[in-house]
């Protein structure tokens, strides 16, 4: 089975809100974030597919709840954050990574298994 991670505060995490977390792989260290769209919770890499990039740049949240949408701040990319598909940008068509999720007892786990692309 492949690793889970549970994301501290994501049960409780409000709707059209994002909560970033870091997934310490010491082969491939990078973030995610976690979001809730709809009632549902999305979780996607923080990785542009354009050009293997943190979509926020480390500035802050890639989710904007005012436009609800994902935003790669490198190329001005827009993503749905329903499927995590790219609407404009040099990606056009190309989506971010998405991991399934879990919750288990009220706690909600990212699996590190990333659905394909």
């Amino acid at each position: 089975m492949a690793p889970k991670l549970r994301i501290e505060g994501g049960a409780t995490l409000g709707e059209r809100a994002c909560l970033k977390f870091r997934i310490d792989d010491p082969a491939d260290p990078r973030e995610g974030f976690l979001v809730r769209i709809d009632g549902e919770l999305r979780a996607f890499e923080n990785r542009c597919p354009h050009w293997e990039v943190d979509l926020d740049l480390g500035l802050g949240d890639p989710y904007l709840a005012d436009l609800d949408r994902i935003f790669c701040r490198n190329h001005a990319a827009v993503f749905d954050p329903r499927t995590g598909r790219c609407e404009s940008g040099p990606p056009l068509g190309r989506s971010i990574r998405q991991f399934p999720i879990v919750v288990e007892g009220g706690e909600v786990y990212v699996i590190l298994d990333p659905f394909e692309e």
